[in-house]
C-alpha cells in the first residue's frame, strides 16, 4: 500500500473537484420535498460496519484489505469515543501538536482503523455511481471491491469519488483504512478533543451519464432591492423551475440568467427561502436559495442594505458519546438552543460544519462566519513553553504549503458557495499570517468578487509581521478575538479605521457577565459590527451514565485538561447559567419607565415586534400587584413605542417593574408565550423597612466555660476559650451542626487558578480563627459578644485582623458582624480576598430554602445582570450547578433575606444588613470538597448544609478591564464590615 499519507503532495488521489452540496433525484416530485432520503439516487451507507484497530499504520498488512473482523462500529461516530475498548484514548489538546511538530512529518505509531462493510446496489449500464464521505478524521484509503479506489484527506470536508469502475451488480464490498495522523494534521490544531475516524455521513449517488457536475448559483441585487438577478453557472444550458417560499411555480425556462421582480429577502429574521430547480440530462437538483446582500461601505457592514448587529457565537460539532457526529435533529436542536437564546450569528469554529447544519442555518435563520478548516496553532511553541510568532506562522509562509491551503479554501467555497446563510468567508483560525492566506483569499476573490473574507492574524498589530510587510489586504473586516474593550472603542472611534471590526472570539463560559459589556459596544458603535461569543457547548466525553471527562481523563498527553469544558451548555445540552447571559446581552428589545409610561425600544434589524406581545408587572416585595398585556405589533425595527400602564407605584421599599417580551405564536423553537428577554427595573424608595428590636434583653448566665444567653424562642452557647457560637437551640432542637465560621475561600474557576494560587500563598485556602480576647456585655435590649481575632493559616501572618461580635435580641435573633480590615501586604502584593462572609452549618434535613434576591439561576458580582430580583424557592441539591470540574456556584447575588427548612417547615432566617444585599448560598459542600473533586458526579454529599452569607466574592474577568468599570467584581483590601442577622424561631 502506497502511504500517500505521508507523502506532501498527495492531497487528494481519483476523487473529483469540489462542487457544491447537492442531492440530485429521479422524479420532480421527490426534488420539491428537498428530503434527500427520498431521492432513488441517494443509498446512505450509515450503520454498523465492520471494524479492526490498528495501533499503527506499519501494522496494516500488505495484502489489505483481507482482514478478519471481530468487533463493529457505528457510522458516523469516532473510534476513542468506545472508552470501554482497547483503542487509542481520546486526547484534547488546544494549543500544542500532540506529535513531534517535524512537518510534514508524522509519527510511525499512527493508530488506524480499518472500516468494511457489504451492501446490495442494483447496477444500472448508463449510469455513474459515486460515494461521498462527508467527513474523515484525518485522512483515508478507499478499496471498493478489493481495488484501491481514492485516497483523500482534510477530516471536515466532503470527499467525492467515482466508483463506477469497480462497482457491481449485486453485492458489494467497501473497505476503508482512516488513519489517525497525516501531514495535513499540521493545519488541523483546532482546540478539541482530537479523534479519528468516519465521523459524518457516508452515502453512493447514483448518476446520470452525462450529469451535471456542479452548479453555482449568484443571487444578484441592486441597491434599491427591487429585483433580483439569478445566475446559474454549471454544464451546459439547464431547464429550471423557481417556486416561492410557499411552494408555488414563480418561473419556469431555460438559460442561466433570469430575474425576479420584488424579491422576499432573507435575513436571519425572516429567513425566507425559495426553491430553485435545476432539470438537466434526465436528473432534478434542487436548492434551497435566499436572496440577500451581505456588503461593506467603509468600515460599516450592512445587510440587505441596512447596518446590522452581529450577535454571535462560536461552535463546533461535538457529542459526548459519538465525538464529531451529531444527528439532523441534534444539530437542529444546537440551532433551537440559539434561537432561543437570541443568537444570530455562527462562527463555525474552526472547520466546515456539518452540510446539514448549513442548510439548517438557511432554513432558521442564521449568519454564517463559515471557517476553512485551518489552525497552526502548535507551531509557535518553543522549549519551555516560549513561544516564537514567526515560527508560528511558518506554515502560512511557505510556497511547500500554499497547495494545501488554498485546498481547503475551495473545500470550503465550493460545498457552501449557494447558501444564503453564508455571509463570511474565514480563512481558518490562528495560524500566523502568510501568502498562502493571501492565496486563498485569491481563489475565494476569484469565484466571488463580493465575497467577505475573514481573517483574525491578518490585523496591523500581529507580530509575526515582519517590518515593511502588511496582510491587512487578506481580511475585508478588522477582527480581532478577546481584545480589551478600550482598544475597541480607540478602533471605532477612530476616523481613519477603514473596516468595521469584527470580534470572532470574546469573553469565556466563566466570565459570561463579560457578554454585556461588549453587546453595549457592538451597539454603541457603527463600526463595530459584533463578534462571536466563544463558545457554545462543553466538550467533553461521557464514559457512561453521563459521566462526562476532560482532558488528562484518558491519560492523555499532551492535554490542556478543563480548557474544553467552557460552553454555555452542558455536553448534553442542558442550560448553564451562563447562557442566560448570552441570551439577556442579546436580547432584541429595550424598555424605559417614567411617570406611568413604558417606553420599548425595538432592537431588531429587520422585522417588527408584530409575532411578540409586552407583559409589564409590578411587583412590591415580590408578589404581583398588577400586570398589563401590550402589543408590540407597531413597534418598527430600531425604533420605540411609548405606552400608558396606568401603573400606581407604591411607595414602599421593594417595587420593581418586570417587562419581559414574549411569543405569540409557537415557532419550531419555542412554544407559544416564549419569554425572549426581560428587562427589571427598579422603582423602590429609600425608606427601608428595619428589623424591629424593639423586645426585653435575653437572658444571660456566665459559667466556667460558656456564656449562655436564653430567650423564649433560642438557646445560644458561645464557648468562652474559642468564642464560638457552639450550640444553638430552638424548641429544644440543635440546630447548629457546627459553629458559625468566618468563609473566606471558594472553589475557583478556570480562569481564576493563578489567582487562587497567589491566596494559597498566603494560606488563605486554609486560615482559620485565633481568638485574642473575648468580653460580655448586656445592654438594654441585647447581649453583645466581642471577641477580637484574628484569621489566617499556617507559616504566614494573619490576612485579617478585627472583632467579631454577636449580638443577641429578645426575640431570638442574632445579629453577627465583622469590623476588621485586610493586612496591608496583600495591597502591595495587589491580592484580594476570594471571599469575605460567614458560613452556618446546619443538620442535611435543613436542605429546602427561599430568598429574596436575584435569580432564579446562580449569579455573582460578573454574572447577575440575566437575574431578576424576586422571591424564589429551591433546595441544596436544586440549586447545585453541576459543573463537570465543580468549581463555586450556586450563589446568589443581592439577596435580601433567605430562609431555610427543613421538610417539617422549621427553619431559620439569615437576613443582610447590606445595601445592596449578599450572595447567599445553601450547599451541601465545602469550599474544600468542591476544589479537590476532579467531576461532580464524584462529590460525595455528608449530613450537612452549608449556609453562605457573603458580603461579596472576588472575580476575575478576561481582562482587568472590567474590575475598573465594576468594582463590585472585588474585594477592595482595608476596612471590612459586614453584618447579617440570624433568627432560628421559624
Amino acid at each position: 500500500m502506497r502511504a500517500y499519507h505521508k507523502e506532501h503532495q498527495s492531497l487528494h488521489v481519483n476523487c473529483e473537484e469540489p462542487r457544491a452540496y447537492y442531492i440530485p433525484y429521479g422524479d420532480k416530485e421527490s426534488a420539491l420535498t428537498c428530503e434527500r432520503n427520498n431521492s432513488s439516487r441517494f443509498m446512505l451507507l450509515n450503520g454498523e460496519w465492520n471494524f479492526k484497530f490498528y495501533r499503527s499504520f506499519e501494522d496494516v498488512g500488505q495484502d489489505f484489505p483481507n482482514d478478519s473482523f471481530y468487533e463493529t462500529i457505528s457510522v458516523p461516530r469516532c473510534w476513542q469515543t468506545y472508552v470501554d475498548r482497547n483503542y487509542d484514548p481520546p486526547l484534547y489538546s488546544n494549543l500544542r501538536y500532540p506529535f513531534p511538530v517535524d512537518p510534514p512529518y508524522v509519527p510511525a505509531e499512527n493508530p488506524c482503523g480499518h472500516y468494511n462493510r457489504k451492501f446490495e446496489i442494483k447496477k444500472e449500464a448508463e449510469k455513474e455511481y459515486y460515494i461521498n464521505f462527508e467527513g474523515v478524521s484525518s485522512c483515508f484509503y478507499l478499496y471498493v471491491n478489493g481495488v484501491f479506489s481514492a485516497y483523500s484527506q482534510v477530516s471536515h470536508c466532503a470527499s467525492e469519488i467515482n466508483v463506477t469502475e469497480n462497482l457491481k451488480d449485486g453485492e458489494n464490498t467497501i473497505d476503508v483504512l482512516v488513519v489517525k495522523w497525516c501531514d495535513g494534521s499540521y493545519l488541523e490544531d483546532q482546540d478539541m478533543f482530537r479523534l479519528s475516524g468516519i465521523f459524518r455521513d457516508v452515502y453512493i449517488l447514483c448518476r446520470e451519464k452525462n450529469h451535471v457536475k456542479d452548479v453555482f448559483i449568484r443571487t444578484d441585487l441592486p441597491d434599491d432591492f427591487s429585483n433580483a438577478q439569478i445566475t446559474v453557472e454549471t454544464d451546459g444550458v439547464p431547464e429550471y423551475e423557481l417556486y416561492s417560499p410557499e411552494g408555488k411555480l414563480m418561473k419556469k425556462g431555460s438559460g442561466n440568467i433570469f430575474e425576479v421582480e420584488n424579491p422576499l429577502l432573507w435575513n436571519s429574521e425572516n429567513p425566507v427561502l425559495y426553491t430553485l430547480l435545476i432539470i438537466a440530462n434526465g436528473e432534478y437538483i434542487p436548492f434551497k436559495i435566499g436572496f440577500k446582500k451581505y456588503e461593506i461601505k467603509g468600515n460599516i457592514a450592512y445587510f440587505n442594505g441596512k447596518p446590522v448587529k452581529l450577535y454571535g457565537i462560536n461552535r463546533h460539532d461535538n457529542h459526548p458519546v459519538t465525538g464529531y457526529y451529531q444527528t439532523p435533529a441534534e444539530l437542529e436542536e444546537d440551532l433551537f438552543l440559539l434561537k432561543r437564546a437570541n443568537v444570530n450569528t455562527i462562527r463555525t469554529s474552526h472547520y466546515p460544519n456539518s452540510p446539514e447544519f448549513v442548510c439548517l442555518c438557511d432554513k432558521y435563520g442564521f449568519m454564517l462566519v463559515d471557517e476553512a478548516d485551518i489552525e497552526t496553532h502548535g507551531m509557535g511553541f518553543e522549549y519551555k513553553d516560549t513561544w516564537d510568532w514567526y515560527r508560528w506562522s511558518m506554515l502560512s509562509t511557505i510556497d511547500e504549503w500554499e497547495e494545501s491551503y488554498v485546498d481547503r479554501a475551495k473545500l470550503l467555497f465550493e460545498r457552501d458557495k449557494n447558501h444564503a446563510c453564508v455571509i463570511m468567508w474565514s480563512l481558518g483560525n490562528e495560524s500566523g499570517c502568510g501568502k498562502n492566506h493571501r492565496a486563498m483569499r485569491n481563489y475565494i476573490k476569484s469565484r466571488d468578487k463580493d465575497a467577505v473574507v475573514h481573517y483574525e492574524n491578518s490585523h496591523l498589530e500581529f507580530k509575526a509581521v515582519p517590518e515593511g510587510e502588511n496582510f491587512s489586504d487578506i481580511s475585508d473586516v478588522e477582527s480581532r478575538m478577546y481584545a480589551g474593550l478600550d482598544y475597541v472603542e480607540e478602533y471605532a472611534a477612530n476616523p481613519h479605521s477603514k473596516k468595521p471590526f469584527f470580534y470572532c472570539e470574546y469573553c469565556s463560559s466563566y466570565t459570561t457577565g463579560d457578554i454585556h459589556a461588549h453587546a453595549d459596544v457592538f451597539r454603541k458603535y457603527p463600526a463595530v459590527t459584533g463578534g462571536c461569543f466563544w463558545e457554545f457547548a462543553d466538550h467533553a466525553i461521557d464514559i457512561g451514565g453521563g459521566k462526562f471527562r476532560y482532558g488528562g481523563d484518558f491519560g492523555d498527553t499532551p492535554n490542556d485538561g478543563t480548557c474544553c469544558i467552557d460552553g454555555i451548555v452542558f455536553p448534553d445540552r442542558s442550560l448553564k447559567p451562563g447562557y442566560f447571559d448570552l441570551k439577556k446581552a442579546y436580547e432584541p428589545f429595550e424598555a424605559s419607565f417614567n411617570d406611568g409610561k413604558l417606553t420599548v425600544v425595538n432592537r431588531r434589524f429587520f422585522t417588527s415586534l408584530s409575532d411578540m406581545y409586552i407583559d409589564a408587572v409590578l411587583y412590591k416585595d415580590g408578589t404581583e400587584i398588577a400586570r398589563k398585556r401590550l402589543d408590540g405589533a407597531e413597534i418598527a425595527p430600531q425604533s420605540a413605542k411609548t405606552f400608558e400602564t396606568g401603573f400606581a407605584v407604591p411607595e414602599i421599599s421593594c417595587v420593581y417593574l418586570n417587562v419581559s417580551l414574549h411569543s405569540k405564536l409557537p415557532s419550531p423553537w419555542a412554544q407559544a408565550e416564549y419569554e425572549y428577554g426581560c428587562v427589571q427595573i427598579d422603582l423602590s424608595c429609600e425608606n427601608e423597612e428595619k428589623h424591629d428590636f424593639n423586645f426585653a434583653a435575653p437572658l444571660f448566665e456566665e459559667t466556667e466555660k460558656n456564656f449562655i444567653i436564653k430567650s423564649d424562642s433560642a438557646v445560644y452557647t458561645v464557648e468562652k476559650a474559642t468564642g464560638d457560637i457552639v450550640s444553638c437551640k430552638a424548641d429544644e432542637k440543635e440546630l447548629f451542626a457546627a459553629p458559625p465560621q468566618i468563609e473566606i475561600w471558594k472553589a475557583p474557576a478556570a480562569n481564576e487558578l493563578s489567582f487562587a494560587q497567589d491566596c494559597r500563598s498566603a494560606s488563605m485556602d486554609c486560615a482559620i480563627k485565633y481568638q485574642k480576647n473575648i468580653t460580655a456585655e448586656k445592654t438594654g435590649n441585647s447581649v453583645i459578644i466581642r471577641s477580637g481575632i484574628s484569621f489566617g493559616g499556617a507559616s504566614v501572618l494573619p490576612v485579617l485582623n478585627g472583632v467579631l461580635c454577636y449580638e443577641f435580641y429578645g426575640d431570638g435573633t442574632m445579629k453577627m458582624s465583622f469590623d476588621g480590615e485586610t493586612r496591608k501586604l496583600l495591597s502591595d502584593m495587589n491580592l484580594n480576598l476570594p471571599r469575605f462572609g460567614f458560613r452556618f452549618t446546619l443538620p442535611g434535613e435543613y436542605d429546602k430554602f427561599k430568598y429574596f434576591g436575584k435569580g432564579p439561576h446562580e449569579s455573582y458580582a460578573d454574572r447577575h445582570r440575566a437575574c431578576i430580583y424576586g422571591l424564589f424557592a429551591s433546595s441544596a441539591d436544586e440549586n447545585f450547578v453541576p459543573y463537570i470540574k465543580p468549581i463555586e456556584n450556586g450563589s446568589h447575588y443581592g439577596t435580601k433575606y433567605g430562609v431555610v427548612k427543613n421538610c417539617g417547615g422549621k427553619g431559620v432566617r439569615f437576613e443582610s444588613l447590606e445595601k445592596d444585599g449578599m450572595q447567599f448560598n445553601v450547599s451541601r459542600f465545602l469550599p474544600s470538597e468542591i476544589e479537590n473533586c476532579p467531576h461532580h458526579d464524584e462529590l460525595t454529599a455528608g449530613d450537612r448544609i452549608y449556609v453562605y452569607t457573603d458580603k461579596k466574592m472576588s472575580i476575575r474577568g478576561d481582562k482587568g478591564y472590567f474590575e475598573e468599570i465594576e468594582p463590585e467584581r472585588k474585594i477592595e483590601n482595608g476596612k471590612i464590615n459586614f453584618a447579617i442577622l440570624f433568627n432560628p424561631s421559624l
